[in-house]
């Protein structure tokens, strides 16, 4: 093993220590806790069922064996009232996911400089380092985003929380030198796809627009309303509701009213059209799913 490796690997060892002392301290805060309320509507247990799911949550590092595709994650919205000590340990969680997902993914770019003469085990280099290095230490199928992914923890009291599904199209503007760049990448990839690579290229040269917008997949989140009471003044936030919300209360009180989150997001039309008024209807470079502005909003 080259000095570089074992040098990530320790580094990784180190993190990954701490990421687990943390999370036994917070699952040891919430024992403490066991005189709060919590709910998590999936479940919609009793009162113990409830606070054994959020343990069960707290300690999800790995892919289920119940066939749980790759880059998936579990996700149960519900609230969970806590002590301060718990939302204090929650924030040293979170830090450790963070400080944990930086070094996995400085293992896998570093990963590229080192020889293939260097690395353990040459003939499973189809897996990435930071894969390999969690093998080792006992987690085969570990889930990085569900094990990295951070809670919501807040300092004040919850008055009430609607869920709901949020739709997302995100757009980016694209100038023609990056739109040159990614049609060329396009061109080296995609032997199968020459003619139609190279009829885009000639309708890209075609115009002489400034800018391109690239139109990405809508993507639908569980997203929550929260009205809160902080510093004495009561006002709404918003937060992804990918895990039970932790917020700051006393003992014994009871849980906040609660829109519940509809089992699947309503159908709706494609809005393109309406949210982004200021492109066309059709994209103009399909194979990139770009999209010329409107006359009046090109320079």
């Amino acid at each position: 093993m080259s000095s570089k490796e074992s040098e990530l690997k320790a580094e990784l060892l180190a993190v990954f220590t701490a990421f687990r002392e943390s999370h036994n301290e917070l699952i040891a805060c919430l024992n403490d806790d066991a005189a709060y309320s919590a709910w998590i509507q999936q479940i919609d247990g009793d009162h113990a069922a409830s606070r054994n799911m959020l343990k069960s949550i707290v300690l999800s590092w790995s892919y289920t064996d119940d066939g749980q595709e790759p880059g998936t994650t579990l996700q149960y919205n519900g609230l969970a009232p806590c002590s301060m000590s718990t939302y204090l340990t929650l924030n040293k969680v979170n830090e450790c996911r963070d400080l944990l997902h930086k070094q996995l993914m400085k293992m896998d770019l570093l990963e590229g400089e080192l020889e293939i003469s260097d690395l353990e085990d040459e003939d499973d280099n189809r897996d990435r380092l930071s894969k390999r290095a969690m093998t080792r230490l006992g987690y085969p199928r570990f889930n990085r985003r569900q094990a990295c992914r951070k809670f919501i923890a807040l300092p004040y009291p919850v008055l009430s929380a609607g869920f709901f599904w949020n739709r997302y199209r995100k757009t980016i503007k694209l100038d023609r030198a990056e739109v040159q760049a990614r049609l060329d990448k396009l061109l080296q990839r995609s032997w199968a796809e020459h003619d139609a690579i190279y009829y885009e290229l000639e309708r890209f040269y075609a115009i002489d627009d400034e800018y391109l917008v690239q139109v990405f997949p809508e993507s639908i989140h569980r997203r929550v309303n929260l009205y809160v009471n902080q510093d004495g003044v009561e006002k709404r936030i918003q937060r992804y509701a990918h895990t039970p919300t932790f917020y700051v209360c006393t003992p014994n009180v009871p849980l906040p009213p609660k829109t519940l989150l509809p089992d699947q997001p309503a159908a709706k039309e494609c809005r393109l059209a309406k949210r982004n008024i200021t492109i066309e209807c059709e994209p103009y470079l399909p194979l990139l799913n770009l999209y010329r502005l409107l006359p009046k909003h090109r320079k």
